[in-house]
């Protein structure tokens, strides 16, 4: 039976009706494109074991897990990320990357596996170099067995650390973040139970704030709460002194120069529709200072947040989005993003919906 105070938010035809794409919960991940191994067990299994392996690192005592770490969602806590050198950019979590179409906060890769393969030889973050890689792994014959018996050419460098990614990619697109208090309530107002749900009423007020006047929906859409795609979104551009990340901008451009995109000779599978999204991506000033739209999923456990790890708290993104400066969006981007004027009871209300996404929201 539902509680007093949860009774007295009733939504109205056009939440309702918006709240159905937002579920059901869990919801599956697509085949990474172009990995052969995507959805194979034996893969999952062996990128597990890869996830924390330290020989794709330069210093060899680095691995995934040292900035991916599992109890806060495969994040790591810091406001950017920290392998061989320090980053610009916050570490994004792994939970639900599997339903992302581009990765990274940039979309600077095309498939999950060029996305687990970017770091290992990233100088600033495991700095690792595929000679040594090869090298390292072909004194693990529990690493290479499984790779030789699918037909990896395991005496090819380049050819084995790319296996290896595929595999360490067909393990993180099995992490998948749990069901929600949100998701609960969502199932119960698309089967008109929600006067049986004890959905807490500040939750409520701020699912509504989220639907309505803020737009929050417009971007956070859909089950993962996220359309997939890149806004500028108004925060700053500038990393130092002289110094500019400019986002999407770079991503696009990088992506089409990958060696190991979905048109290069690494593509396991040839799917011409995957390909074509590669492709047909152009290029644009529009995409100076845009970021990938990230899940709210599992906000709870991976603060601090925006690209750059600016804002520490919930309660600190929902101040900047709804005191956001007009002046900060490029005239040529999103006339969506605008000051929200929202009272100290809406924003309240909005974090602590907010706080209702993720599987556990105990701190």
């Amino acid at each position: 039976m539902a509680n007093a105070e949860s009774a007295n938010v009733e939504h109205t035809d056009t939440e309702r009706s918006l709240l159905k794409a937002f579920g059901p919960w869990p919801t599956a991940a697509s085949p990474d494109p172009g990995n052969e191994f995507s959805g194979v067990a034996w893969a999952e299994k062996l990128g597990r074991e890869l996830f924390s392996e330290t020989a794709f690192s330069n210093s060899n005592t680095q691995s995934c897990a040292s900035c991916h770490i599992e109890s806060l969602a495969f994040t790591d806590g810091r406001t950017v990320g920290k392998g061989a050198g320090e980053h610009v950019r916050n570490t994004q979590g792994l939970l639900d990357v599997g339903l992302q179409r581009w990765f990274g906060w940039d979309g600077g890769t095309d498939s999950l596996w060029a996305a687990s393969l970017r770091p290992i030889l990233s100088d600033i973050e495991l700095d690792g170099d595929i000679p040594t890689i090869a090298a390292r792994l072909r004194t693990m014959p529990a690493r290479v067995g499984p790779l030789i018996a699918a037909g990896v050419e395991t005496e090819n460098d380049e050819a084995l650390v790319v296996a290896a990614s595929k595999a360490i990619a067909a393990y993180v697109r099995t992490l998948q973040s749990g069901r929600t208090t949100f998701d609960d309530y969502r199932d119960a107002v698309v089967a008109g139970l929600e006067s049986q749900s004890d959905y807490p009423e500040d939750a409520r007020r701020g699912l509504s704030v989220f639907l309505g006047d803020a737009n929050c929906h417009v971007c956070h859409f859909g089950a993962n709460f996220s359309n997939r795609e890149f806004h500028d979104t108004g925060r700053p551009f500038f990393t130092g002194i002289g110094q500019v990340d400019p986002g999407r901008y770079t991503g696009i451009k990088r992506v089409r120069s990958d060696p190991f995109n979905l048109k290069g000779k690494y593509n396991g599978t040839g799917k011409e529709q995957e390909i074509l999204k590669t492709d047909s991506v152009s290029l644009s000033q529009a995409n100076f200072g845009q970021w990938r739209t990230p899940s709210l999923r599992n906000l709870v456990q991976t603060a601090p947040y925006m690209h750059d790890g600016s804002l520490a708290t919930l309660r600190d993104v929902v101040d900047a989005y709804a005191d956001i400066d007009p002046d900060r969006i490029h005239s040529d981007a999103e006339a969506i993003i605008k000051p929200l004027h929202l009272t100290e009871q809406e924003r309240q209300d909005l974090v602590a919906f907010l706080r209702t996404l993720s599987s556990d929201a105990s701190p």
